[in-house]
């Protein structure tokens, strides 16, 4: 997923040169500080009133958008209906999700989060961290990834907790 946010950047293209050497500045203030022969505020304001790019014989100066890719995994939103999908932080709530998607999801889903935290975090997760998952799921878990029950904190957990008979 490519996602537009709120900073940009400043591209500087040279002319004097035979191939393209482009310069990329944090900000324009950045560039002018660097190459004091341009002054900030006669190009702050051509680049802010008419949109385009400065250009002279010397260079073509421009503000582009910064353009960042958001890692997230490619899962179905339907998964996640109790959430606020676009705002779900994917590693502080990773827990939840692999539990959510080993519950819920299918062999497609399971793919994508094993992608997404590695197949090695994700049996260290179900070994060492996730509290619960349904029998059923349980029992595809172990026959997935090769692992018994007993190496299974949510199994383990429930066996410890187990009910009246009655």
């Amino acid at each position: 997923m490519i996602k537009e946010i709120n900073k940009r950047v400043v591209l500087v293209q040279w002319k004097r040169f035979a191939g393209i050497d482009i310069d990329v500045f944090s900000s324009l203030k950045g560039f002018c500080d660097s190459y004091p022969d341009f002054n900030y505020h006669t190009l702050n304001n051509y680049l802010s009133k008419k949109k385009i790019p400065f250009e002279n014989d010397e260079v073509k100066i421009e503000r582009q958008p910064l353009i960042q890719k958001i890692s997230r995994p490619n899962l179905s939103p339907v998964l996640f209906w109790d959430f606020e999908f676009d705002k779900i932080d994917w590693r502080r709530s990773r827990l939840t999700i692999i539990e959510r998607v080993l519950n819920k999801g299918d062999q497609s889903d399971w793919k994508e989060i094993i992608r997404f935290y590695g197949q090695d975090n994700l049996i260290h997760a179900l070994k060492e961290e996730i509290n619960y998952l349904t029998d059923m799921t349980v029992e595809a878990v172990c026959e997935y990834f090769q692992l018994s029950k007993t190496e299974l904190k949510c199994y383990t957990k429930k066996q410890l907790n187990q009910g009246h008979w009655i």
